[in-house]
């Protein structure tokens, strides 16, 4: 499996409005990242469709994560960004061939893949960042 750019950088916004204590604005990502103004604005709305961020205006506006990074998982991410697990034709029951070996297998692989990325949540990745900080002796 392999994510996409879209999804790499969105779970990166994501992980780092969760690290933040403040709203972040579109600016202040676009220099934590170095990913244009244009993609990341791009991501965050399609975050805000999928109800993974919320968008303040004014002058301490900016984003910040809709729930708590505990309830947002990275099935919700990737969704968010269209970009989940995709399961081949045959699983999905579009395979003519009754004798389809793959079908099985390939089911029980998408069915694992997505409970994984159901079972994940942002509070889990940023516990992981945070223990791996702590244990190399950076700052997190």
């Amino acid at each position: 499996m392999r994510l996409s750019t879209r999804a790499t950088y969105g779970m990166r916004l994501c992980f780092m409005l969760a690290l933040s204590k403040t709203p972040l604005s579109a600016a202040q990502l676009v220099r934590k990242t170095d990913v244009g103004i244009k993609y990341i604005e791009q991501l965050l709305a399609m975050l805000k469709r999928g109800e993974i961020v919320h968008a303040y205006r004014g002058k301490s506006g900016g984003y910040v994560l809709a729930r708590e990074p505990e309830k947002i998982t990275v099935g919700d991410m990737l969704k968010a960004l269209d970009d989940g697990f995709d399961a081949p034709e045959c699983v999905c029951g579009v395979c003519d061939d009754m004798y389809c070996p793959n079908r099985n297998v390939l089911n029980r692989v998408n069915t694992g893949i997505n409970e994984v990325l159901d079972g994940i949540t942002l509070f889990d990745m940023v516990n992981d960042y945070r223990n791996d900080c702590a244990a190399s002796g950076k700052k997190s």
